[in-house]
């Protein structure tokens, strides 16, 4: 606390009062004060103790602990004084010990001085009272009761119960020591201490408006978001609500897809073009001819066929090896086929083991390099939320995902279910014998995978002759309800994700089988060889045949039976004979060769494509699950919080403030009590200027930063990085995302986010829309005596509150003043304060009023008369140049003079 409030009081009349103030600090009303008996005062400084009061709740301290303990900017020091015969009141020199003692105590706290006078008309005044003492502000609180300033007033009559006493007198003194909590109203705290032994006559009036009731009604309606989403306000132009809800939301899924593709999924390596057979020269011809020859020759016509088609068998060996028969297995059937070990079809979740299995015998050495590059999806799922927050705000967030177009007007879907579905869609209708057979209690609508598993498993169980029935029912169940979750945007990017796993998995399974076709070339390869051994032969018949035949002729040439030019002549022909032949041969012979041989080639250059697509389409495969797994999690998020973007209503709480009886006409509570079509009319016109395009940015934002909050450790680097959320792995993984996106979907995180939009409310409504508070609170319900009654604003209010005019003029009760004091005036106002404070909707407003500082000999008590000055034992000041101007001097009189015409010292000066 920075004001500390101490009342000193004797026993009596002031009880009065202590009881009404702890009334009032039970309601809520009072800010905390102090109470100190003057017995306990008299006991001594060392060791003075108090009541504390807070909250209607009393304590005993010490008070020297509580100044000791607490920093104190200024203390307010309240000396009841009771003007009513018979009573006790406090003795100066305990007024003085306990002022010391808190100059001494508190520092470099500013000291308030304030002695209250308390009476009534026709009371007389007790032999111990002291009217007034200098260096104090003197107050006598006017015995009267008034609706408001400048109204007529009732007279108090004269009593001595403490509880009617304290009745009309503690609100007026709550007033004066600045106790009304909330109001910042203590009219004293600066104002100047009249000189001498001046008594002024003061008032207070206090008003406070409760809007408790109106203001979460209000509240509910501006920020209950469990309908319609709002139509944001557009500058530019006019928003307007989405009639084609599935064309919208799948155009903005396939936005981010084709903005974030090349992230997700790899290019592939071309496969080569069949150019048909390729044209040899006749050179190259000639060479591999006779290079044919000579092995035919040399009978060793595989070392022809080894030159013509070295580097191809091998290179094809090696690679179907290493690619398809050194894979796992069981791997291999999961991805190829579908089924599991158990025989039925696998999950969506073991795709992903299995093709990281395959990518690891592929090439053990890239698993863990693709691993850290492929973990960063960060600006994926940044878009994806801003995707799904432009469709409900029509907000511009991200390049390539702009709002939805109706026209020239932006436009907005309607539901927050139909963007990303959330925990009100779940699907739960599933009979207990197939969710103990399943594992499947219930289904979220944007796990498009989970949905399609839980089908595949309704199917096989469709064959049990116990389950076939539950299983039919709730297959049945499972479409209609898919029907009305299909065109939210949160199901229609998750099912681009599932069908670019599918074409995936499936272009896995299709590089598979053409790796292993390739295994065939060596079976093909040993019918060429033989083939080629035939033709080696039969070049060496015919080699043979045509060396038989030179050989004839040379030998008949030789023995003069062919002349030689004939021997030549066959020589020649044999030669011929034998090339063309042989030729011939080789061409027609070496075409099935050469075809393989260009197979091969070609094989060999997509193998290499085949090899290069499957380990980029394996890479695909693991990511684009881990992309799913992360699609779950932030789609159980954002349902989460479109759902309820600012948070759930507060309950309707009652007010703590319900005084049904005991307030004097000076004080009064009212409750606003606005009809219902007006809080929806208030409600409506507040919408249009809170929800503005991009509304949900912030609320979203503070949400995502806070998530480290929610998660002890775990959130510790998210704490330090918020954007690191982004990248987390998703769902399955217990990383923080996984974690805080399954508290959110279960209500375990608190939106806070209306806080912040209402705050912006109450501003509006503080500054622009400032008429609308009247309407809300047009009528006031006041309730007193046992009776309820409705009031317009201004008669409740009664002025109270009003600077100017209303708080500075009017008259007191001309009771306690004597005849030529009313006809002088001095029952006028001169002086108050007025000052009001909104509580949300509500208000509080405090006025004081005081009067012009009055002479003892201007003030008359029942039954006194003219009342002598030296019956009473009180100081009178000196003023500083009191020496100089021959006054009185500093050293006190037992008692002044007694004259009735010499008035006391006024600022400073003596007459």
């Amino acid at each position: 606390m920075s004001v500390l409030t101490v009342f000193l009081a004797a026993h009596g009349p002031a009880d009065g009062v202590r009881d009404v103030l702890t009334d009032l600090s039970a309601a809520g009303l009072l800010d905390p004060f102090l109470w100190i008996d003057e017995h306990d005062a008299m006991a001594g400084t060392a060791g003075v103790t108090a009541t504390s009061v807070a909250g209607g709740e009393s304590s005993t301290i010490a008070l020297q602990n509580v100044l000791a303990s607490t920093r104190v900017t200024r203390v307010r020091l309240c000396v009841l004084v009771p003007f009513i015969e018979g009573a006790q009141a406090v003795r100066v020199d305990s007024e003085r010990a306990i002022a010391d003692m808190l100059v001494a105590n508190s520092g470099s706290a500013q000291l308030v001085r304030l002695r209250m006078i308390l009476t009534r008309g026709g009371a007389r005044v007790p032999a111990s009272a002291v009217p007034a003492l200098a260096g104090w502000h003197n107050l006598l609180i006017a015995p009267e009761d008034s609706n408001g300033p400048g109204m007529g007033h009732v007279s108090l009559e004269a009593t001595k119960d403490a509880v009617v006493i304290g009745r009309n007198a503690a609100p007026v003194i709550a007033g004066i020591a600045g106790l009304w909590a909330h109001a910042q109203h203590a009219p004293f705290d600066d104002l100047h201490v009249v000189p001498g032994d001046a008594i002024r006559l003061v008032r207070s009036f206090y008003r406070r408006l409760e809007t408790s009731g109106a203001e979460h009604d209000l509240r509910e309606q501006v920020l209950d978001i469990g309908g319609p989403l709002p139509l944001p306000l557009d500058a530019g132009g006019s928003v307007v609500y989405v009639e084609d809800v599935s064309l919208a939301t799948g155009r903005m899924a396939q936005n981010l897809w084709t903005k974030h593709r090349g992230m997700l999924v790899g290019s592939r390596v071309p496969r080569p073009v069949d150019e048909g057979s390729q044209a040899i020269g006749l050179w190259r011809a000639l060479v591999m001819f006779f290079s044919f020859i000579g092995s035919a020759l040399r009978n060793a016509p595989m070392a022809f066929y080894n030159r013509v088609s070295r580097g191809v068998s091998g290179a094809v060996a090696a690679t179907v090896n290493s690619a398809v028969f050194g894979s796992d297995s069981s791997a291999y059937t999961i991805v190829v086929n579908g089924v599991g070990p158990d025989g039925r079809s696998v999950k969506w979740s073991e795709f992903s083991d299995a093709s990281r299995q395959m990518m690891t015998a592929l090439d053990p050495g890239t698993e863990n390099r693709h691993h850290a590059a492929s973990a960063d999806l960060s600006r994926l799922w940044s878009d994806y939320s801003a995707g799904a927050l432009t469709l409900a705000d029509a907000g511009e967030r991200s390049q390539g995902l702009p709002p939805v177009q109706v026209g020239a007007n932006r436009a907005v879907i309607r539901i927050a279910g139909d963007i990303v579905p959330g925990k009100a869609q779940r699907f739960t209708d599933v009979p207990g014998i197939i969710a103990a057979s399943t594992g499947v209690s219930g289904l979220d609508a944007h796990d498009v995978m989970a949905i399609s598993d839980f089908r595949a498993q309704l199917r096989e169980l469709e064959q049990d002759q116990v389950l076939g029935l539950e299983a039919r029912r709730t297959v049945s169940a499972v479409d209609a309800w898919g029907q009305t979750i299909r065109r939210s945007y949160g199901f229609a990017f998750g099912q681009i994700l599932a069908e670019g796993m599918h074409s995936t998995r499936s272009e896995i399974s299709s590089l598979l089988t053409k790796l292993r076709a390739h295994s065939g070339f060596e079976d093909q390869s040993e019918g060429i060889r033989g083939r080629q051994r035939s033709l080696a032969r039969w070049a060496q018949i015919i080699t043979f045949l045509s060396i038989v035949i030179m050989g004839v002729a040379g030998y008949l040439t030789y023995r003069d039976v062919l002349v030689w030019w004939h021997c030549a002549l066959i020589v020649v022909v044999a030669i011929i004979i034998w090339f063309s032949s042989l030729f011939i041969l080789f061409t027609r012979s070496q075409q099935e060769l050469f075809q393989m041989i260009n197979r091969q080639r070609r094989a060999t250059g997509e193998l290499e494509a085949d090899q290069a697509n499957l380990r980029t389409a394996l890479r695909d495969l693991d990511r684009l699950s881990a992309a799913y797994r992360q699609h779950v999690s932030w789609s159980g998020a954002l349902g989460a919080f479109l759902a309820e973007p600012l948070g759930k209503a507060p309950k309707r709480s009652g007010s703590a403030r319900q005084i049904n009886w005991g307030l004097p006409r000076s004080a009064a509570i009212g409750s606003a009590r606005p009809e219902a079509v007006r809080i929806v009319e208030v409600a409506e016109r507040l919408r249009s200027e809170l929800f503005t395009v991009g509304w949900m940015t912030s609320p979203w934002d503070e949400l995502a930063r806070g998530a480290g909050d929610h998660l002890g450790a775990l959130g510790l680097d998210v704490r330090q990085s918020p954007e690191l959320l982004y990248a987390k792995q998703g769902w399955g993984s217990g990383s923080a995302l996984d974690v805080w996106s399954s508290k959110l979907a279960a209500g375990e995180i608190e939106l806070d986010g209306a806080d912040v939009v209402w705050e912006r409310a109450l501003a509006e409504l503080g500054g622009s829309k400032a008429s609308l508070i009247t309407e809300l609170v047009s009528s006031v319900e006041v309730r007193g005596e046992g009776q309820s009654r409705i009031l317009t604003l201004d008669g409740f209010m009664a002025g109270v509150g009003v600077r100017g005019e209303f708080a500075e003029s009017g008259f007191f009760d001309r009771t306690l003043l004597t005849d030529l004091a009313s006809t002088s005036g001095r029952a006028a106002v001169r002086g108050g304060r007025a000052d009001q404070a909104r509580l949300g909707l509500g208000l509080i407003a405090v006025t004081t009023q005081f009067s012009e500082g009055l002479a003892r000999e201007e003030l008359q008590f029942g039954g006194e008369g003219k009342v002598a000055v030296d019956e009473y034992s009180y100081e009178i000041p000196v003023s500083p140049d009191s020496v100089a101007l021959g006054g009185f001097s500093g050293a006190p009189s037992a008692a002044p003079v007694s004259d009735p015409f010499r008035a006391p010292s006024i600022d400073g000066m003596n007459f």
